[in-house]
């Protein structure tokens, strides 16, 4: 690489590097950057980092699913499924948007929502499920909320506030069916077995809507939608665990897990330093670029929630990253040794060194996937930063690190003392 590409290219990488470091942590401090007189508000890449529980605070609870309506496990296992599903979607619908919800055990369903403090609300939301019944004149049931209703919500309606009914394709058949069965007629509407309204039915109603009025006030309407979707799931829950985190403890953590791994990056970074010389000024300069990379992808990828165990699988990755490069070091050395020049113990080392990294690194992600897979919470927090971690500690050991070797090679290849190379009884100009 002639010297001018090489500092083109430098030049570049720094001012990637740099700017992208800028844009994720607010060095005033402020969710915004003055210009002149006027101040800016902007998205710092930090905020777009999802904390989990344990750093953010909030409420878990755990439910006890009713699944003794099954015979088989399967079919309890699939209802199970299936009410998860249904109560990530009220979550989300509810504004809980960071909400998760796991199955723990055969028959429990733990539910985590960060920075949530009203518990009482949400236990009363998850715990009180409401049943939605509606029943021709004969009083036969012609829907069901558990099979048939895809969602409610709190809508203004002549004046008042109602609930309105989205029924899935099965429900929009049975809705059709028994409206079209009964026009003239009036169709009871039961919410635990409590006539709500029965109105007459003047037409077949095909599009799966359906609209439940009765003079309510949006607090009403919308407790009373929220009751319904929760009565769409296929098991009972009971509630058996509630915990709260306070914020001030999560932030306590989040500040002690950054402090460690900061703290272990800069050891790290100085001993590579003292060991490797300019070959650790390369490494440093690529764990930088690790960091930032992570950082933005952290914030990028939309199913990772940083938490205590996710910052262990950070800072595991960035070991592996150094890692990595050491082995790459080391095998340079060696080549050195045998008495090769500079610029190609350097490339026979990146070659000779790849099978080890590649086969260590593919083995821990191999690991990672299987922990996602049939993990917990917080192991799948843990495997997820790891997975992503790994990832970029390749690229970068095997990429940057590299790159950034050539570059210094092109101003400087028979300096041993440079790359700390030095081996007895070899000239640093030897071929």
């Amino acid at each position: 690489m002639s010297q001018t590409k090489a500092i083109v290219n430098l030049v570049i990488l720094l001012l990637i590097t740099i700017t992208g470091a800028l844009f994720i942590f607010p060095l005033n401090g402020e969710d915004s950057f003055r210009i002149g007189n006027s101040n800016y508000d902007f998205y710092w890449i930090s905020k777009g980092i999802k904390l989990g529980l344990d750093l953010e605070g909030g409420m878990y609870a755990i439910y006890e699913a009713d699944t003794s309506q099954f015979d088989k496990k399967e079919d309890a296992d699939r209802a199970i499924e299936g009410t998860m599903a249904n109560l990530q979607n009220l979550l989300f619908s509810k504004g809980y948007t960071e909400a998760s919800v796991t199955k723990q055990g055969d028959k429990s369903i733990r539910v985590e929502i960060p920075a949530v403090e009203d518990t009482e609300q949400l236990i009363a939301l998850i715990g009180e499920p409401a049943k939605l019944e509606f029943k021709d004149p004969d009083g036969k049931v012609v829907i069901r909320g558990t099979s048939h209703l895809e969602d409610a919500s709190a809508i203004y309606y002549e004046g008042y506030y109602a609930v309105s009914l989205k029924f899935n394709a099965a429900g929009t058949k049975a809705f059709a069916d028994a409206t079209s069965a009964n026009v003239g007629k009036k169709i009871g509407i039961y919410i635990n077995d409590k006539l709500i309204i029965e109105p007459t039915v003047n037409t077949a109603i095909t599009d799966g809507n359906a609209i439940i009025t009765g003079n309510y006030t949006y607090e009403q309407a919308n407790q009373l939608a929220v009751q319904l979707k929760a009565g769409s799931f296929e098991v009972l829950l009971a509630s058996k665990q509630v915990s709260t985190i306070s914020p001030t403890l999560g932030q306590n953590a989040l500040k002690m897990g950054v402090f460690a791994g900061a703290l272990g990056l800069g050891i790290i970074l100085i001993a590579l330093l003292i060991l490797y010389r300019g070959l650790g000024i390369a490494a440093d300069l690529s764990l930088m670029i690790y960091t930032v990379i992570l950082m933005y992808l952290l914030a990028i990828v939309p199913w990772v929630q940083l938490t205590l165990p996710g910052i262990a699988g950070v800072i595991l990755s960035i070991g592996m990253a150094v890692d990595a490069n050491v082995i790459i070091f080391e095998r340079i050395k060696h080549e050195r040794r045998n008495n090769k020049a500079i610029a190609s113990s350097v490339v026979t080392g990146f070659k000779k060194s790849l099978t080890a990294i590649i086969d260590g690194n593919v083995t821990t992600i191999l690991g990672a996937i299987v922990m996602l897979i049939f993990g917990s919470t917080a192991i799948q927090s843990f495997a997820i930063t790891l997975f992503i971690g790994i990832i970029v500690s390749m690229f970068c050991a095997l990429v940057v690190t590299r790159l950034l070797i050539k570059i210094s090679l092109s101003f400087n290849d028979t300096s041993d003392m440079f790359y700390g190379l030095k081996v007895k009884g070899v000239d640093a100009n030897e071929a």
